[in-house]
C-alpha cells in the first residue's frame, strides 16, 4: 500500500517546529507494509491545502495521513479546506460540545467560546476520537483514497493512529521485515569491517545501511524475502558486534544501562561538570529509574568540586579541574556521599573558548568507579558544544555498561 503524509502548519515552514509526525508515521506504518512514498509541508493557507490534496488524490495513494490545523484558532483551517474541496458541509456535534465542556469543567476552567469550533464536524466522515486532546479526527474516503484529518500535535496525532486508525481500517498484523541494530563506541568503518564477511554471506536475502550519529551507530538489516529468518541472523550480526552492539530497535542506552544495574542491584550517582547534568537527566529518561538513580551533582565551578565532591584545592591550583585525577576523585566522591554503588563524572572543555595547546577545547575525562574497579577514559570530542556533551553522554553511559557487563 501507497501512502502519503501532507502536514500542515507555517511554524513547520518557518522552523519553529520539528515534524516529527512524519517520521514517526513512516516507521509505524512500515511493519504494515504501508510504505510512505509522498511528504508534503505546506502553510496554513485554505488555498494551499485544497491544491495539495488536490495533486496527492491525483496519483492515487492508498492512504493520505494529513496532520495540524484542527485546533480552535483563527488559523485552524483544515476542516474548512475540505469542506470547500469536497463540497461538503459542517455539522456542529451536540453531543461532543457537551463533552467539550466537561472536559474544561473537570480542569476548572471555563471553556473559551473559540473551542466551539472543534464541535463542528465534517458530513460525509467519519469521527476518529482523540484521548489526549479536544480535536477530534477524521476519515474520509475519496476517490478511493482513505484520508485520515488528524490533529497535529504528536501525542495526538499517535494515539489515533495506533488506537483507531490501525485496527479499524488496516486490520493487519504487523510483519517484521527489517531490524536495527544499536551500537557505541565504535565508528562506522571499524563496524563494517567487523560484519563485512557475515554482509556478503546474506547480500542474496538482505540489505543494509549504516546510520551513523553522534551517540553511535545504528546498522539496519532489511529482508527481501518472506523466507529466511530476520531473528537468526540478527543474532549473527549482533555477536559479531559485540561488545559494541547494546540493543535493537528502540533501545536506549539509558534503558539498556537501567536493566544491568536492576540485574546487579546496582544503584548510580553521577558527578558532573562540564556535562551539566545531562547524564542524570538521560538516566532519568526511562521510566522505573527511581529504582537505581540516586541522583547527581552537577559541580561546574571549582568551588563546588571541592566543597561537595571533596576534590583537594590544591589538586585544582596545580593540575586545573581538567584531568584524570580531578575525574577520579569526583567519581568517588560523589559515590562516597550518596552511597552508591557507582560513581559517574566528567570533566572537560566544551567550548568554543577555555581551551590551551595542553588542554584543548574537546578534551574530556570520564571517570566510572564500580564497587569491583576504578577506571578514567580520556576522549576528545571536538565537535561543538552540544555534541560535545552529547557524546561525553553517551561515551559515560556506555563505559558503565561495559563495566557492568565485565563484571
Amino acid at each position: 500500500m501507497n501512502a502519503a503524509v501532507l502536514t500542515i502548519g507555517d511554524e513547520l515552514l518557518q522552523g519553529f517546529t520539528i515534524d516529527t509526525n512524519s517520521s514517526w508515521l513512516g516507521t509505524t506504518l512500515l511493519p504494515y507494509n504501508i510504505k510512505i512514498s509522498k511528504k508534503v509541508a505546506i502553510g496554513d493557507n485554505l488555498n494551499d491545502i485544497i491544491s495539495e490534496t488536490q495533486y496527492i488524490l491525483n496519483d492515487k495513494f492508498d492512504l493520505l495521513f494529513v496532520t495540524g490545523g484542527l485546533g480552535p484558532t483563527h488559523d485552524d483551517i483544515t476542516k474548512e479546506a475540505f469542506r470547500q474541496f469536497l463540497d461538503d458541509e459542517l455539522i456542529f456535534d451536540e453531543s461532543y460540545y457537551t463533552q467539550l465542556i466537561h472536559h474544561f469543567e473537570k480542569r476548572s476552567i471555563k471553556m473559551p467560546e473559540s473551542n466551539r469550533s472543534q464541535a463542528m464536524l465534517l458530513k460525509t466522515a467519519d469521527v476518529i476520537p482523540n484521548e489526549n486532546g479536544t480535536a477530534l479526527g477524521m476519515h474520509i474516503l475519496i476517490k478511493d483514497t482513505h484520508t485520515f484529518i488528524m490533529p497535529g500535535v504528536p501525542g495526538e496525532m499517535k494515539s489515533m493512529v495506533k488506537n483507531h486508525i490501525l485496527p479499524k481500517y488496516i486490520k493487519k498484523s504487523p510483519v517484521e521485515n527489517s531490524i536495527t541494530i544499536k551500537t557505541a563506541g565504535i565508528m562506522e568503518s571499524h563496524l563494517a569491517e567487523k560484519v563485512n564477511g557475515l554482509m556478503e554471506n546474506y547480500s542474496h536475502s538482505y540489505r543494509y545501511a549504516f546510520l551513523p550519529h553522534y551517540s553511535g551507530v545504528s546498522f539496519r538489516i532489511n529482508k527481501l524475502n518472506k523466507i529466511d529468518n530476520l531473528q537468526d541472523v540478527k543474532d549473527e550480526f549482533y555477536k559479531a558486534m559485540l561488545p559494541y552492539a547494546y540493543g535493537i530497535n528502540n533501545d536506549t542506552l539509558e534503558k539498556v544501562l537501567g536493566l544491568k544495574l536492576i540485574k546487579n542491584n546496582y544503584t548510580i550517582a553521577t558527578a558532573e561538570s562540564c556535562t551539566g547534568g545531562l547524564i542524570g537527566k538521560r538516566l532519568t529518561d526511562t521510566a522505573g529509574s527511581s529504582e537505581y538513580f540516586l541522583g547527581s551533582v552537577t559541580a561546574y565551578s571549582n568551588q563546588l568540586k571541592s566543597s561537595l565532591l571533596n576534590i583537594p584545592n590544591d589538586i585544582i591550583n596545580t593540575l586545573g579541574a581538567v584531568n584524570e585525577e580531578v575525574a577520579l576523585k569526583m567519581a568517588k566522591g560523589v559515590r562516597a556521599k550518596t552511597g552508591a554503588d557507582i560513581g559517574i563524572s566528567t570533566t572537560g572543555i566544551s567550548g568554543p573558548e577555555g581551551g590551551t595547546k595542553t588542554k584543548p577545547v574537546g578534551l574530556v575525562y570520564i571517570g566510572v568507579v564500580t564497587p569491583e574497579k576504578s577506571m578514567v577514559k580520556k576522549y576528545n570530542f571536538n565537535y561543538g558544544r552540544h555534541i560535545h556533551r552529547e557524546m561525553t553522554t553517551t561515551a559515560a553511559l556506555n563505559i558503565t555498561r561495559l563495566a557492568i557487563e565485565k563484571n
